[in-house]
């Protein structure tokens, strides 16, 4: 009976740390007894599936299980956020060259100073990661992850430096990809802003930039929004990928 209990609370810790870090889950609007209820009833359907455990040999050993089991849920809700780490430096590169950036304000339910195309893009994200039913892959790929590292063990291959710099610089890559449509267009403006500041000395292109910037944006994001999602639909269909290859380190 003692090992069930231990069993059942080692799930629940992993399954809880995964959704208070996991983007969709982690959101703060959501109630936390419905956060709580999705993570017991998880727990309770994957119980059966997820392979028995020894006895543990005292407190000090099922402490160190939870502390693993808590770590190992947070690293898994960190790799899904990354990729909408590359969305939200997107939507924050367009803020800069927009002008928009001096106008961030700290969003509570992202707990971080979002910019305004930053929180356009994340939102956006979420509402694509539910549509694309991607939930489930990361719900699916958590269950998963109890076969690659069983609740009682732990086998580390390691990741080198090098491989971790390349998933950095793949993020941030995929967020200049994305930003940079919009930060062309906003380029051209500034150029023609530069042309009418020369030819006609008398405009105020000062005052005139931050409202024609601000409009030429907003209309490139509408006509472009069919594209943006097809594009964050893309950047998210990483994420299953990702996941494995981090599950793959613990094989």
């Amino acid at each position: 009976m003692i090992i069930q209990v231990h069993k059942l609370l080692l799930i629940l810790l992993r399954i809880t740390a995964f959704i208070v870090i996991c983007p969709g889950f982690s959101f703060r609007g959501l109630p936390n007894i419905f956060k709580v209820t999705l993570a017991i009833g998880i727990t309770l359907m994957v119980y059966t599936v997820v392979p028995e455990m020894g006895m543990v040999g005292g407190m000090f050993e099922l402490l160190m299980l939870a502390i693993k089991e808590t770590v190992f849920g947070l690293a898994i809700g960190y790799v899904t956020n990354l990729v909408f780490s590359a969305i939200e430096i997107a939507g924050q590169l367009i803020d800069l060259q927009v002008g928009f950036s001096m106008g961030s304000v700290f969003d509570p339910n992202l707990d971080i100073s979002a910019s305004n195309y930053g929180r356009f893009y994340y939102w956006l994200s979420i509402m694509v990661f539910f549509l694309l039913d991607l939930h489930h892959v990361v719900i699916n790929t958590l269950i998963k992850s109890f076969e690659y590292v069983p609740l009682n063990a732990l086998n580390y291959n390691g990741a080198s430096t090098e491989a971790v710099l390349r998933i950095f610089s793949r993020i941030f890559e995929l967020g200049l990809n994305l930003a940079a449509p919009m930060i062309i267009v906003v380029l051209l403006a500034d150029v023609i802003l530069g042309v009418i500041s020369r030819t006609v000395p008398q405009i105020n292109v000062l005052m005139l930039g931050m409202p024609l910037k601000a409009m030429v944006s907003f209309f490139v994001a509408m006509i472009s929004l069919s594209w943006l999602m097809n594009s964050l639909g893309d950047i998210l269909y990483l994420i299953p990928g990702y996941l494995e290859g981090f599950l793959n380190l613990f094989r």
